[in-house]
């Protein structure tokens, strides 16, 4: 969100460095396998160096490697990220040859040389290897690498080494300002506060170690489940091996196979969490500014957006709003009335979001103050003590240090402490401090600085020594650092689902770990306001959604420096298929509301934002399928045309869901580009000219217009235009037909009430339909309706995009009454 006051890189520099020269084949081997016990999952393989390997089965394509160097594998087994441990028992079997042990499912087989010890994972069917180790797994034995040590107090580095494919390509790892296909890259989680990063910057703001490997075709996953700093090599300087290891902890990951990137972005969801539904509102128009201050400011830009007829659904107020910077107060005097302020937005169908940071000032109590007793001490005098630093302090709910003193790093309200998010009880009082938000009509959260930032020293050094609780285990800054976001979203969504039931979470983050989707949507942290920074858009939402955030966008127009109206207006036509869709800018840089520009640049992104709204039952439908199904939203080309190695390194181009293909302009001065469409019939959104894919073309691309391409076989559900959701019933919805080559098209609407978590207990409602020419008519077969939500009366409009206009329709609505118009 913000400039830190001090930024350090040295240390964190020569951190990298040095990381960039390990060399892993120095490192202690794994002693060879002297004999197994099976187990009913799978089997725990014992080595002559005494260490120990559980190769478990959790799924026909989902095997779990868990080795621990020179001792047993400890019995204690938690993840913060690992949302199912309850996997039903599949299919195995095991055998034995002289040198090697098989495990085979009915979908993979994961072969165990003996001497050295080496795993070989095959398809059961071909027995094709998909994935095999290059050496065997290995640790720091000897303090090789303790050039690279952060923190002394992490433990010993562990590693895996991979083969690298001729023609292999790696996606996923989170958030990275890199291109979509990893190859050749070198990367480090380590959650990082790094504002204005550009293309190559790493680490940044989250860590996901989960990664997608294709080879001719055919994919594979790894879930690397360790928290500590980790590095992934995707043969940066190797012909032979790609690797991924870790500064402490266990060498524990996860095998996916696919051979669909579908099935395993799906699966790994099941693993550490679907996305929940966010509220509708939620994917309408976000406005932001680090600060919109004291209400009238508030006021005065929700009342210019509704003048402007430029739609609008969110307004979000940063940190100025808060009483000296205290998170859970307002300021008295910019925001007297906070509720006040917020019905009134309310009633013109503005819901209001707040950020909240992970600093809570430190204030000791003055002696004599007098105790804060009202039912709304956020909105009371803080300056003789302040409820929450007095309430965390009784409770010992903030971070110590090894010498139990408290760690006091310093942020926004100067010197502050930050909650041990790693502890239940801190975590359920955290949540329930909401009640300062949801009292007065707060309708989301805003997680930021959460990786955890800290002014005095952003690389980490200042927290080395900081205890967190940690299931009992009082482990130290380098497990829990990349750790620190995902806890505080968890309490933090927990916390609103307890005080408004009745109502979905809505949260954002800036910093994350594996799993953060199960409780919070994210953006990009402090972007900048360049056309670099634009054009890393595509692949990093891309990525994201490949490592399991389907919720997902950036900071409209960039955070840092001065946008043009040119450059405001592209990345508009980025993010208004984005699913998180905000402009945000800093306080030091020019006003970019969509109007700040003139009546020309305003006219072109009012069309955008009124399209989003008219797009929303095609973005909620293909959202409700991320939700259930893990696979994202906003994707890569690669994602729906697996077999086509022309979109392998495409990141320049994205589609929404199977159906809609965007290439969207990231330069300035361009007014056409070339446009890659896939195999198949292809139409163009804006005039219906249809083209045959597999090949290059050039597109028009105006200022006005971002290319856009329907795929053949489709159907877009659109709704009326509106000023923000809710403002009326989604009535007529129309449906784009646009035939394949076959002359027919399908689709799903999925609805529900758009506000509460019903729908997980089966209230919503999913309409699939198919269109296809019989002759000179074309016949509309609407299924019957899934679910149990009512979504009311209404009527379907059908628009056939073909160049043979039907003579007459048939509708098949299974015996529900229904309106249809077709043209």
């Amino acid at each position: 969100m913000k400039k830190c006051f001090v930024v350090l890189f040295s240390l964190c520099c020569f951190s990298l460095n040095q990381a960039q020269e390990i060399d892993v084949t120095r490192l202690e081997k794994i002693g060879p396998v002297t004999g197994f016990i099976k187990t009913e999952r799978g089997i725990t393989l014992n080595c002559g160096d005494n260490s120990q390997v559980q190769v478990t089965v959790l799924a026909p394509d989902l095997i779990r490697i868990r080795a621990s160097f020179a001792k047993p594998v400890p019995s204690k087994d938690h993840s913060w990220a690992i949302a199912k441990d309850d996997w039903q028992i599949p299919l195995w079997t095991i055998s034995e040859t002289k040198n090697a042990i098989t495990i085979a499912t009915s979908e993979i087989e994961a072969v165990i040389e003996r001497s050295p010890l080496l795993i070989d994972f095959r398809d059961a069917h071909t027995h094709q290897t998909i994935n095999a180790d290059e050496q065997p797994m290995a640790y720091d034995a000897k303090a090789v690498l303790a050039p690279i040590m952060f923190d002394p107090s992490a433990g010993q580095f562990v590693a895996a080494a991979k083969k690298l494919g001729f023609d292999e390509h790696f996606y996923g790892l989170g958030e990275k300002a890199a291109p979509l296909d990893k190859r050749r890259g070198f990367f480090v989680n380590w959650n990082s506060d790094t504002p204005g990063y550009t293309v190559g910057r790493d680490p940044i703001y989250q860590t996901i170690p989960f990664y997608l490997g294709l080879q001719k075709g055919a994919a594979y996953g790894i879930f690397f489940d360790n928290s500590y700093r980790s590095y992934f090599d995707f043969g940066r300087l190797s012909q032979e091996r790609t690797w991924f290891g870790a500064e402490g902890g266990e060498l524990n990951y996860y095998f996916f196979y696919g051979p669909s990137i579908k099935k395993i972005v799906s699966r790994y969801a099941d693993l550490t969490g679907h996305m929940p539904l966010v509220p509708l509102w939620a994917l309408g128009v976000q406005q932001c500014r680090y600060s919109y201050y004291p209400e009238s400011v508030v006021d005065e830009v929700v009342r210019q957006y509704r003048e402007h007829d430029l739609p609008l659904d969110v307004i979000y107020l940063d940190i100025h709003y808060m009483n000296g910077y205290r998170v859970f107060t307002f300021d008295p005097k910019r925001f007297p009335d906070p509720k006040g302020l917020i019905d009134r937005l309310s009633k013109q169908g503005v819901k209001t979001v707040v950020i909240v940071d992970p600093g809570v000032k430190y204030q000791p109590s003055m002696a004599g103050a007098p105790a804060i007793n009202s039912s709304k001490p956020e909105l009371q005098p803080q300056d003789q003590r302040y409820y929450v630093f007095d309430q965390g302090l009784a409770g010992k709910y903030f971070q110590h240090r090894t010498t139990d003193q408290l760690f006091i790093p310093r942020v926004w309200p100067g010197d502050s402490t930050f909650v041990d998010f790693t502890s239940p009880q801190a975590r359920r009082w955290w949540g329930d401090l909401h009640r300062a938000y949801t009292d007065n009509g707060v309708a989301g959260i805003w997680n930021d600085m959460n990786e955890p930032a800290d002014f005095i020293d952003q690389t980490g050094k200042n927290q080395m020594d900081v205890v967190s609780y940690d299931e009992g285990e009082n482990s130290t800054h380098a497990k829990n650092r990349n750790v620190f976001a995902l806890l505080m979203a968890r309490a933090t969504y927990e916390g609103l689902a307890r005080l408004q039931p009745d109502r979905r979470p809505f949260v954002i983050t800036r910093a994350g770990y594996a799993g953060i989707q199960r409780y919070s949507t994210m953006w990009t942290g402090d972007t900048n306001s360049t056309w670099d920074s634009l054009a890393l858009n595509v692949p990093m939402f891309t990525t994201l959604g490949l490592s399991g955030e389907p919720f997902v966008g950036s900071d409209v127009g960039g955070f840092i420096g001065r946008a043009t109206g040119e450059l405001l207006v592209r990345s508009y036509q980025i993010g208004f298929l984005a699913p998180f869709f905000r402009n945000h800018h800093a306080i030091d840089g020019y006003d970019q509301e969509p109007w700040r520009f003139g009546k020309y640049y305003e006219d072109i992104i009012r069309r955008y934002l009124k399209l989003r709204y008219q797009l929303l039952p095609f973005l909620y439908t293909t959202l409700e399928e991320a939700h259930r199904t893990g696979v994202p939203l906003f994707r890569p080309l690669m994602l729906n045309y697996q077999d086509d190695p022309n979109t392998y390194n495409l990141d320049d181009e994205f589609m929404i869901g199977e159906d809609l293909l965007v290439a969207p302009i990231v330069k300035p001065d361009l007014t056409s580009r070339l446009v890659y469409l896939p195999k198949g019939i292809w139409y163009d959104y804006w005039t219906n000219k249809r083209f045959t894919g597999g090949a290059m073309i050039r597109a028009a691309a105006p200022l006005d217009t971002v290319p856009m391409f329907v795929r053949g076989g489709a159907i877009i559900p659109m709704a009326p235009e509106m000023k923000y959701v809710g403002e009326k019933t989604a009535d007529p919805i129309t449906f784009a037909v646009y035939p394949d080559e076959k002359d027919s098209a399908s689709t799903t609407l999925y609805e529900d009430d758009g506000i509460s978590p019903a729908y997980l207990n089966g209230t919503f409602s999913r309409t699939s339909m198919v269109v296809r020419r019989a002759a000179n008519s074309y016949l509309v077969n609407l299924k019957a309706r899934e679910g149990n939500y009512n979504p009311g009366s209404r009527s379907f409009v059908f628009v056939i995009k073909s160049a043979i206009r039907p003579r007459s329709i048939t509708i098949a609505d299974d015996g529900r009454p229904r309106t249809v118009v077709v043209k």
